[in-house]
């Protein structure tokens, strides 16, 4: 059996108003499941010590980010982080490579495209926005919405994982993405659309006319996009949903499962903006 150790990702909005959080679990925790990890792998016996690997799953925003019209991430992309959560993560990255380069631990990283699927927590772009759709509450967007992100179904996303952590080479690292550009605005509007075919507003109103424009968040990067032409080439990977399709799955979950957020939404996350401590809520 194969090990898969990953930090959790966390959020950049987050990490502008509480960085040493990320400085502790992206930097120490990960040094810290490093030698945990290598005390035991140095303890296997074959072939168990052959098959281990440690998979850290890391962000596309290591990067830093693009221009609005050209350019891709792969990955030998150079390293440009903008945020306190993308510099440790980061960091993390040369962590892992520098045990497998120095002791030899048998490693492989991922670095993944914006992810939104079930169970995604209602802070991010796309859960927040639905459910303050149906609250009928603004939705703020940062800037003109023109920042770009390239979207991966969750699901998508697992069964890459699955191969990385399986097939994938030691010391080698991974690109994961959907090929699925879109703007902030543009995603806004598809859930609104989308929201206006599976729950009409009572009102008769579209859900559009609640979208609305604030500052901009520090730190905000233009544009990520992936090139996944080597998890492809190499491991036989390619995303099974278009954003469309995923976003209509993902809309329709959180219509049937108010059961999950509703508790997070009344007693832990209202929706309020964070990374700002001025302006209002945005997405």
């Amino acid at each position: 059996m194969r090990s898969c150790i990953s930090p959790l990702k966390a959020m950049s909005i987050v990490s502008i108003d509480g960085p040493a959080a990320f400085i502790e679990t992206n930097i120490i925790g990960t040094f810290r499941m490093l030698n945990a990890a290598l005390t035991y792998w140095r303890e296997l016996s074959e072939p168990a010590k052959s098959a281990f690997r440690f998979h850290h799953i890391s962000t596309d925003e290591v990067f830093g980010d693009l221009p609005f019209d050209s350019g891709i991430f792969t990955e030998e992309t150079p390293y440009a982080p903008s945020s306190p959560y993308s510099a440790s993560k980061a960091a993390s990255d040369h962590l892992v490579r520098a045990w497998h380069e120095t002791y030899g631990l048998p490693v492989v990283l991922s670095n993944c495209s914006n992810n939104y699927g079930p169970f995604h927590f209602p802070e991010k772009l796309i859960p927040l926005v639905i459910l303050n759709a149906l609250d009928g509450k603004s939705l703020p967007i940062y800037g003109t919405g023109a920042n770009v992100r390239d979207w991966l179904y969750v699901e998508d996303h697992a069964r890459a994982l699955e191969l990385v952590v399986t097939k994938g080479k030691p010391g080698e690292s991974y690109n994961i993405g959907g090929r699925a550009e879109q703007t902030n605005l543009s995603v806004v509007e598809t859930i609104c659309d989308i929201l206006d075919k599976k729950r009409p507003r009572a009102n008769g109103g579209r859900y559009r006319d609640l979208i609305s424009f604030v500052s901009d968040r520090p730190g905000h990067d233009r544009r990520y996009a992936i090139d996944a032409s080597k998890i492809e080439r190499e491991l036989g990977w390619t995303p099974s949903e278009t954003f469309q399709s995923g976003l209509e799955r993902t809309i329709q979950w959180y219509l049937d499962n108010d059961w999950w957020w509703q508790p997070i939404r009344g007693e832990r996350y209202a929706g309020e903006r964070l990374g700002s401590t001025t302006a209002k809520s945005a997405v």
